[in-house]
């Protein structure tokens, strides 16, 4: 069949525009795979961290690099892969798709999707390893994150930019406590993002239950790395999740991310450098394991406004054995953040929920950050709380306790009652100032402990219906006048007063 003039003059151009004569190609091949890390010879222009694909699909990273052969670190499974395949440079590092269309989504580490809705639509793609604001590009911390929970927000607040590790022993309320605080952001502007490195399966379902049934999870992203999963893949998780968090801040929103746990994630590290034989180091982590963890958490911040007045607040998670904080990665963790919540093995068995150990848990930067409000009723409570915990200790030996330590002992009971809090209930900030005030103010020494927690029950209700105006300036502004506090306290006394009521 004869071709038109228009075909013929196309052809013709695209055969003049071939190019001819020999072209080369870097291929390497595979010389040992096991364990996830694949040992490969050749290609020799490959840098650090690049991205290989094997002919069968899969991909890896370059995570050593040696004269003669290169440790590759798989990001999939290796069931198809042996000794003499052939392996190719991408010329490109790992990334990992970031943008709105992530929210409500639960993802792995390269932005696959295991909740079956279908595809992510990513608004771009960035690299896992990002470099860290410089101080220049850094603003003070000065807004707070409001977590829900009184214990920390009275004694350790949180603020917008800030890195606070949460750590215990196992079993504590480590993830219950991110949890809530990730609750708590229903109703704010921030972002959250929950990175999930080795845990359960079942604790994951649990978590995102929780997350769906009190949380806001359309504007969550659940970014999982099961324990089942290529270490590759549980390794590069809590920098792609960072990756993720990063896109909001730098559009000038405001991302809090979670990271469950490093010490999971510091046992991989290790475990793909003794692969890779690398030289061991203290209790055969490898030497840089503290910078790996340092250059992650630096990448948490509050921009200036020139950098567009975003932030991202981090709250990595750190397990202990038998509450042993100078282990070796606590210790590097706890250098590593602005401060640390711990949470003892002993509280939780006693049923203190949330077990927060106040002696020894701080936050150097959150408490600028404190609502007006909130630091004035809770200036004195850190202080008088140790007080009472030291001389409950002392008056277990017996003997007669004077009037006025048997106040403070009543009064320190009625605090350390009103510090429990059950899991996924934040309180609101005016609720906060409130329960803060009746205890202040004594007006809960009088009440039973079932009592107290039946006042915990009926506050918000009461605050509602009889100090609405006091209750809006605090959401708004943070902040109380004289006339809004002697509504707030007028109305505790009258909720007190129905309590002891004998019909109550």
């Amino acid at each position: 069949m004869p071709h038109d003039a228009a075909w013929l003059k196309d052809a013709t151009v695209r055969v003049q525009s071939t190019a001819l004569g020999p072209t080369t190609e870097h291929r390497g091949r595979v010389e040992e795979i096991a364990d996830g890390v694949a040992m490969i010879s050749g290609l020799p222009h490959v840098r650090l961290d690049e991205l290989l694909r094997f002919d069968a699909g899969q991909f890896g990273y370059a995570q050593v690099l040696e004269p003669d052969r290169i440790g590759c670190v798989l990001l999939d499974a290796a069931h198809a892969l042996q000794a003499g395949d052939a392996v190719r440079g991408t010329g490109d590092v790992v990334r990992v798709p970031v943008g709105p269309g992530l929210l409500g989504r639960i993802v792995d580490p390269l932005g696959r999707p295991l909740d079956g809705k279908g595809p992510v639509v990513a608004q771009a793609t960035l690299p896992i390893e990002r470099e860290a604001p410089g101080i220049i590009d850094r603003d003070l911390v000065t807004e707070p994150v409001q977590t829900g929970v009184l214990v920390v927000d009275t004694l350790f607040a949180l603020g917008r930019g800030q890195r606070e590790l949460i750590v215990g022993d196992p079993a504590t309320g480590k993830t219950t406590l991110a949890i809530d605080t990730i609750i708590a952001q229903k109703d704010s502007d921030m972002i959250c993002i929950y990175v999930a490195v080795g845990q359960k399966t079942s604790a994951v379902r649990r978590a995102v239950d929780a997350l769906e049934t009190h949380g806001a999870f359309d504007r969550c992203i659940v970014l999982v790395a099961g324990p089942a999963t290529p270490p590759g893949l549980q390794w590069i998780a809590p920098f792609a999740g960072m990756t993720m968090a990063e896109h909001f801040r730098d559009n000038g929103q405001h991302a809090l991310i979670v990271i469950d746990d490093l010490s999971k994630h510091a046992a991989t590290h290790r475990e793909i450098a003794l692969l890779t034989r690398q030289s061991p180091g203290r209790e055969a982590y490898p030497g840089d394991v503290f910078y790996v963890h340092a250059r992650l958490l630096e990448r948490a911040a509050k921009l200036s406004v020139v950098g567009g007045g975003g932030s991202l607040t981090a709250l990595p998670i750190a397990q202990t054995e038998a509450g042993n904080l100078s282990a070796y990665i606590p210790t590097n963790l706890i250098s590593i953040t602005d401060g640390q919540i711990v949470l003892a093995a002993t509280l939780f068995q006693e049923g203190q929920k949330p077990a927060v150990d106040v002696g020894v848990s701080v936050s150097r930067v959150g408490g600028k950050t404190q609502a007006h409000a909130l630091r004035d009723a809770a200036k004195s409570l850190r202080l008088d709380y140790a007080q009472f915990l030291e001389m409950e200790v002392f008056t277990r030996f017996g003997g007669t306790i004077e009037p006025r330590v048997q106040a403070q002992l009543t009064r320190g009971a009625r605090l350390r009652t009103v510090l429990r809090q059950n899991q996924h209930a934040p309180m609101r900030l005016v609720d906060e100032v409130a329960l803060v005030m009746a205890v202040q103010e004594g007006l809960l020494d009088g009440l039973t402990p079932e009592q107290v927690g039946t006042f915990r029950d009926h506050l918000g209700g009461a605050l509602d219906t009889g100090a609405a105006d006091a209750r809006y300036k605090v959401e708004t502004t943070g902040t109380l006048g004289e006339a809004d506090k002697a509504a707030l306290l007028s109305v505790l006394r009258n909720l007190v007063t129905s309590l002891e009521a004998p019909d109550v």
